[in-house]
């Protein structure tokens, strides 16, 4: 009797470890190599190009982006924004966490807003922003 109760016990415990070891299957379409445009800065245009993987036996997924704005009247020479992160989960909030490290000294970390994301969008919204304007908020 006790080794059957054992058994249930070891079995339930590895289903609900096993379910928390993917906390990124959700995630897995952004893996890869990615390229587009974007906006922002003033509304500026730039070239995006975004590398997703995962690391550290797929504990984290590493993000490294790379804008170049445009020439503006303001800003002849156009800009270079390159950012590096890590998407993590955080098994004490179960919450997918971004933290964004930039090439201009900031650092933001994101969280995933489950409630404004589907299936094609996520959107990730400042828990924490270093080294920026007081009270400033990025989606």
């Amino acid at each position: 009797m006790k080794s059957v109760l054992l058994s249930i016990i070891l079995t339930f415990y590895c289903l609900i470890s096993y379910g928390q070891d993917k906390p990124f299957e959700h995630l897995d379409f952004i893996i890869g190599q990615w390229a587009g445009t974007g906006t922002g800065f003033g509304n500026n245009t730039s070239a995006i190009e975004s590398e997703f993987r995962y690391v550290r036996d797929s504990s984290f997924i590493e993000v490294r982006n790379e804008s170049r704005f445009e020439p503006t009247d303001e800003n002849p020479e156009g800009e270079h924004h390159i950012d590096h992160g890590f998407i993590s989960f955080d098994k004490s909030r179960k919450l997918i966490v971004f933290r964004q490290f930039s090439i201009e000294g900031y650092v933001n970390q994101y969280i995933l807003n489950n409630t404004l994301s589907d299936e094609v969008t996520m959107v990730f919204e400042t828990e924490l922003i270093e080294n920026f304007v007081q009270g400033g908020k990025a989606r």
